[in-house]
């Protein structure tokens, strides 16, 4: 295979994986706390050989995958009703134990077990800031939720929601839709920052359907016209080749 496809093959699947992150997008779009993903990449330049360098002029420009930028800008934050439903306005995460280990979430969509611990949708314990789930007692029925976190009911305070913080938003790993892990050397805070809980509110997803309706629509044309470009390069090898045959 020729330079000319190489570079056009690495083009197509950069273009795969943008489609890909726009898919993902737009399947979220109403999920509440879901943030945008943006496939990201960069150039590669390949050293020529075998004298290519004086024929070309120029190193050969590969895409190259650099990885997915996480867009945290806050959603809208829409009211509910629902005492087990809390946003925070801000910079900050719901801490939530899962079956891997503590992570964090801006989906504030919790709902009680059969024990009645107060977990995710998934089944995931939020966190107090003590590190302990928050448990309603049978017989229960009114929960409140401090625009600090704490977190209330007819017979008093249960704690404070565990809220965490980031150096930068952008080394947390996504492991699912709405659900993080922090990476080593993150500087994490807890209860500490410019933020506020609102009870009885979610945040719905920051994705802009229209703005990914028209990416996914770009990506389309541009995977066309790369495979056009491939089927006129590989049209022109076989005339030369041809060529070469009727000559010899």
């Amino acid at each position: 295979m020729d330079n000319t496809n190489y570079i056009a093959l690495s083009r197509q699947m950069a273009l795969w994986k943008q489609l890909d992150t726009v898919s993902i997008n737009m399947a979220n779009m109403n999920t509440a706390g879901y943030k945008e993903g943006e496939a990201i990449f960069t150039t590669y330049l390949a050293e020529t050989q075998n004298g290519a360098a004086d024929m070309i002029g120029n190193p050969l420009s590969f895409t190259q995958d650099f990885g997915i930028y996480k867009n945290f800008v806050e959603g809208m934050i829409s009211t509910t009703g629902n005492q087990l439903d809390a946003a925070i306005k801000g910079d900050a995460f719901f801490a939530v134990e899962t079956p891997d280990g503590e992570m964090y979430t801006k989906k504030g969509q919790f709902t009680l077990d059969k024990d009645g611990a107060i977990t995710t949708n998934e089944g995931n314990y939020l966190l107090s800031e003590n590190g302990t789930p928050f448990f309603i007692a049978p017989g229960e029925s009114e929960i409140t939720i401090t625009d600090s976190g704490e977190v209330l009911t007819e017979n008093g305070s249960l704690g404070r929601i565990k809220l965490a913080s980031f150096e930068d938003n952008q080394k947390l790993t996504r492991v699912a839709d709405t659900l993080f892990a922090n990476t080593e050397g993150n500087k994490m805070e807890l209860n500490n920052g410019d933020y506020r809980v609102i009870h009885k509110a979610i945040e719905k997803s920051n994705v802009d359907p229209i703005t990914e309706m028209t990416k996914m629509i770009k990506i389309q044309r541009s995977y066309e016209y790369v495979q056009q470009m491939i089927d006129e390069e590989h049209e022109r090898l076989s005339n030369t080749i041809q060529a070469y045959a009727q000559l010899a």
